[in-house]
This record gives C-alpha cells, sequence and structure tokens, in this order.
C-alpha cells in the first residue's frame, strides 16, 4: 500500500506542473542577427570588449568582431572585418553652463612640419594625407579642389596647443584671463580648431573632435596629451 501511494503522489505533482505550464505564455527571442562583412576605415577599438568603429562614406558605425580581428587593425586603415553591427555608443551626457565658453592657454604649443601627399578631400572639406608620420586629417578652405589635386606633394604646418575651457566674464563677454589669439595670414589654407582629444597613439598622432567630424595630426612629444583634454589645434597646408 505504502508504494502505491508514492505513485500517485507523484503523478498529482507531475499533472499540476503540465497544467500551469499549459497557461502559461511562451515569449520567443528574436533571433540574433547573423554576422555580416563591413569595410571602413578603423577610425578606434575597444579591445576589452572586441569592438571596432570604421567610418565610410560620411558615416561611422560599431562592429563586435573577434578579438583576432582586433589584434590586426591599423590606425586609420581600411580593414574588413566580419561581426555583429552595433547601435551608437551611449554617450556621457554633461550639462554646460549657459554662460559662453573661452579657450585660454594651459601650456606651450607644440608644432611640427610635415610632408606628404595629398589623398583625397571629402564633401566636408577636410583633407587626408598620406605622410611618413601616419596619415592626417586637417581642413581645408572652401573650394579647395581649385587649390589642390589628389595626389600632389603638399606641407602641413601644426600647432597644437593644449588650453582649458573656462566661462568668459565680464562687460560684453570679456575673457577674465589672456586668451589665444588668431594666425597672422600666411599663404596656404590657414584652419583653427579647438576641441577635444579624442585618442592618442604612441606614434604621436592626436585624434580631435571637430565640428566637421575627427581630425588627425601629428604632434613630436605625446607625453603632454591625454584623451579628454583640450586642445586648439592650427593646420596650414599649402601645395609643394
Amino acid at each position: 500500500m505504502k508504494t502505491v501511494a508514492l505513485l500517485l503522489t507523484v503523478l498529482i505533482v507531475v499533472g499540476s506542473a503540465v497544467t500551469v505550464g499549459a497557461q502559461t505564455t511562451v515569449v520567443v527571442a528574436a533571433p540574433a542577427p547573423a554576422p555580416a562583412k563591413y569595410t571602413g576605415e578603423v577610425w578606434t577599438w575597444d579591445s576589452g570588449r572586441s569592438i571596432v568603429t570604421l567610418y565610410d562614406a560620411g558615416r561611422q558605425f560599431r562592429v563586435q568582431v573577434t578579438p583576432d580581428q582586433i589584434a590586426r587593425l591599423q590606425h586609420h586603415g581600411y580593414a574588413t572585418v566580419t561581426g555583429t553591427l552595433l547601435g551608437p555608443e551611449v554617450i556621457e551626457t554633461v550639462l554646460l553652463p549657459t554662460q559662453p565658453m573661452i579657450a585660454q592657454p594651459s601650456g606651450p604649443p607644440a608644432a611640427a612640419e610635415i610632408a606628404g601627399q595629398l589623398a583625397s578631400i571629402d564633401q566636408n572639406g577636410v583633407a587626408v594625407v598620406d605622410s611618413a608620420r601616419g596619415q592626417l586629417r586637417v581642413w581645408l578652405a572652401d573650394n579647395a579642389q581649385s587649390r589642390f589635386a589628389s595626389g600632389r606633394p603638399v606641407k602641413v604646418m601644426v600647432s597644437v596647443q593644449p588650453v582649458r575651457m573656462v566661462t568668459a566674464s565680464g562687460g560684453g563677454g570679456l575673457a577674465s584671463g589672456p586668451t589665444i589669439s588668431a594666425p597672422a595670414p600666411v599663404q596656404g589654407d590657414q584652419a583653427v580648431v579647438v576641441g577635444r582629444i579624442l585618442s592618442t597613439s604612441p606614434t604621436g598622432a592626436l585624434t580631435i573632435d571637430s565640428p566637421r567630424g575627427p581630425i588627425t595630426v601629428w604632434v613630436p612629444d605625446m607625453t603632454r596629451f591625454n584623451a579628454g583634454d583640450y586642445v586648439q589645434v592650427q593646420t596650414i597646408v599649402q601645395a609643394s
């Protein structure tokens, strides 16, 4: 009799589980997107998470790849990777004061003169220059195609000034301290950009945010510059 009673108890428990299961709504998750191939210029990558950011035809996109692909990447080189397309990275929100901001010098500028060959000019007027120091990206003035041609030699003069962003004060928005003056006019296409350093490389390349998209310049001494710092970049591009 004890054996029969035990068997009945087990059957009742199992039957209850089936009844509850029949009333439960089953949600089937959508399948993960299949890996695909993506090609573009390598802007940056995150080795810890195996994520590479590529740039192509005026757009940036992030791809989840395998660690072995990360090891083969070259900064600003063109690459084809296989992985899963990700959405935009969550950007930290920073509330800035309502007062106008100005850039004040916080150290001596680093200057360099670099010879190279003009590779291309994009629709935003950003020139790509191939040089012995790596690939540079700098602003040109309007109608640059009338002054520069792809494949022709150019000379790029760079000055990178560390700055700190402070609020303007005083009557008429005057600065509360010394400000950086604009460079004197010279021959060539001259540009001044104030922006945050997005990344640095051991070879001396600085990638800086700008309204036309990231620019890249080279400095002889990297020890004074870190990602997140603000700098004022002055560039002059001359046809050689």
